[in-house]
């Protein structure tokens, strides 16, 4: 369906192999909504209008959206085509018309994270650390079109049988996000890099590489940000510290992490001007092991380094690309405090015929640009 000139959207679905929806059922569709987070599996929502024959309904299994159904939505802009989303259909909902509003139907769905949150097992991983006992849960789901991308922690303590066998208790994606917690990462599913294709990325946050262009704000013509707010949560940052006694040798060790050693985003980092006034947490750990107690000291510092965020809303039209969530982004003209990159945490998209807006939350640690140059976005 094209949506305006330059942008437009296709909705693929099916029980097994994905295929563009019929013209009678994607004539029906009325908006698009596309939620992507660090924190917690992407999802989507698709409204259709209810008038004329029911050929959609969450209870029809002839339906390619019906429930468990494989949904992708594949965004084109301009010659070039972004997989937005590919997932599982969760839920069908009739909202009946009234006070003159039109009846609708609702589909909702995750993304393909829902296939490692279907079962809780009791598993253990003997003799396997936390890198190779991620890749051992990931690689049954290959065959689905999820595909490991697993970064390796800066520590590794593998684990001897005789002294310890790491055990889960949970889903698979219950498991795997506890696991990357324990090193300041985050564990989500990503669609792409081609339809019928989704990536499981457990890894840091990603704050390397080349940014996506800036959103701009207040800038003339060149302005594609409707509305934008800063907030600074000075309680947020933390210093972790504590001792861990091994029990094999009764040697106690401090553990100390002060400071996020996460490539900087701000040229004052908050905790470097308010060192006195950070506070300060015990390990609570049950580790002790004095190299992964210090893994986890840091990852919890990590977790609460980033105190300053931006939440806006842009025009997705004039942006002339897709934002996506999890990776780095430019900002322009909200001054020097608040411009440079930023981590986008959380990105929504909202499609309707002839406009296409972008929800977004940016985080990063202080304020300050460290970037004289950001690549413009295609206005």
């Amino acid at each position: 369906m094209s949506l305006t000139s330059g942008l437009r959207l296709t909705i693929l679905a099916g029980h097994t192999l994905p295929v563009p929806l019929p013209f009678p059922l994607a004539d029906r569709v009325r908006s698009v909504t596309v939620t992507e987070s660090d924190e917690e599996r992407s999802a989507f929502s698709i409204v259709f209008d209810a008038a004329g024959p029911a050929v959609l309904t969450p209870f029809n299994r002839a339906s390619p959206l019906a429930a468990f159904s494989r949904a992708v939505l594949v965004l084109t802009v301009g010659a070039v085509p972004h997989v937005l989303f590919d997932g599982i259909v969760t839920e069908g909902r009739l909202e009946p018309g009234t006070g003159g509003r039109k009846s609708t139907w609702v589909i909702t769905g995750e993304d393909l994270g829902n296939l490692l949150d279907r079962e809780e097992r009791d598993v253990e991983h003997a003799g396997l650390d936390d890198y190779p006992a991620v890749l051992t849960i990931l690689a049954p789901y290959a065959g689905q079109g999820l595909l490991p991308q697993v970064i390796p922690p800066p520590s590794l303590d593998p684990p001897l049988p005789i002294d310890r066998i790491p055990t889960q208790h949970g889903t698979d994606l219950a498991h795997l996000s506890a696991l990357a917690g324990r090193h300041g990462y985050v564990a989500y599913a990503t669609p792409g890099p081609v339809p019928g294709t989704s990536l499981f990325y457990w890894g840091p946050p990603v704050r390397l590489g080349a940014p996506q262009p800036a959103l701009a704000v207040d800038l003339g013509h060149d302005s594609n940000v409707k509305q934008i707010s800063f907030r600074t949560e000075a309680s947020a940052p933390t210093t972790v510290s504590g001792n861990v006694m091994d029990r094999r040798t009764g040697v106690q060790t401090p553990v100390h992490a002060p400071v996020s050693l996460r490539p900087p985003l701000a040229a004052v980092p908050f905790t470097a001007t308010n060192v006195q006034q950070i506070r300060t947490r015990r390990l609570r750990d049950g580790s002790s092991n004095p190299v992964t107690a210090q893994a986890r000291a840091q990852g919890q510092v990590e977790v609460a380094a980033d105190n300053v965020s931006a939440e806006g809303s842009a025009d997705g039209v004039r942006y002339g690309s897709v934002l996506r969530a999890r990776g780095l982004v430019g900002l322009r003209g909200a001054g020097w405090d608040h411009d440079g990159l930023w981590y986008a945490k959380r990105v929504e998209h909202t499609l309707t015929m002839g406009a296409y807006t972008v929800g977004f939350t940016l985080t990063r640690e202080g304020h300050g640009s460290v970037s004289p140059v950001l690549p413009r976005a295609a206005s």
